[in-house]
């Protein structure tokens, strides 16, 4: 934790974003502030689509985000990662309209975001989230129901622990968010070409 330290001396440090602690007579201490991105909600904005007989499922999503904390002005990524609870199909391939993606660690590209310490700090992210056959030689089993996984600020490498990379926040587990979709079960309905559309029983 960076700790800036101004004394009755004259001595002036800057302290950019930084929130006063404790006031000791005759010092000033202050505390750094962090950034500190969350997803604030995950939505399936219509039904996935399932293409070639199972081989391909894409799910529409919309991730909001927020930063909870101060600016920062490091690029981050937003994403998503999917299973099905009752077939093999996985992914974590999510890209949307006039977005770019983030070399090496995939997703959505976002160029830094404003602080969120007295404003409302949100962005929102409309993408399709692709799922295929996992292993991926695999028969597909597509499924009915899936769980969907919304993340900022991720890296999916096994290896990501082993070296420095993403955003330094003030918390670093509040990056993502679950849900299942569709929370009740669901009937698959054919039409033509060879793609089916997922329908929900009870629609929420």
């Amino acid at each position: 934790m960076l700790l800036l330290v101004s004394t009755a001396f004259g001595a002036d440090v800057k302290a950019t974003q930084a929130k006063e602690l404790v006031k000791p007579s005759g010092t000033t201490i202050f505390q750094a502030q962090k950034p500190d991105l969350v997803v604030k909600s995950v939505r399936v904005t219509s039904d996935p689509v399932i293409f070639y007989g199972g081989k391909i499922v894409l799910i529409p999503l919309e991730i909001t985000i927020a930063n909870l904390g101060a600016a920062t002005n490091q690029d981050f990524n937003v994403g998503a990662a999917g299973s099905a609870l009752d077939g093999n199909v996985y992914g974590f391939d999510f890209a949307g309209p006039g977005t770019e993606t983030m070399p090496e660690r995939g997703g959505i590209l976002v160029h830094g975001m404003q602080s969120g310490t007295r404003v409302t700090a949100e962005k929102s992210y409309t993408g399709l989230l692709l799922l295929g056959p996992n292993p991926i030689n695999a028969s597909p089993q597509p499924g009915t129901r899936w769980r969907i996984r919304a993340m900022v600020d991720y890296n999916l490498d096994p290896d990501a622990f082993a070296y420095e990379w993403g955003v330094n926040e003030a918390n670093e587990t509040n990056n993502e968010m679950e849900i299942i979709y569709p929370p009740t079960p669901s009937i698959a309905t054919m039409t033509q070409g060879g793609m089916s559309v997922i329908g929900m029983l009870n629609k929420t």
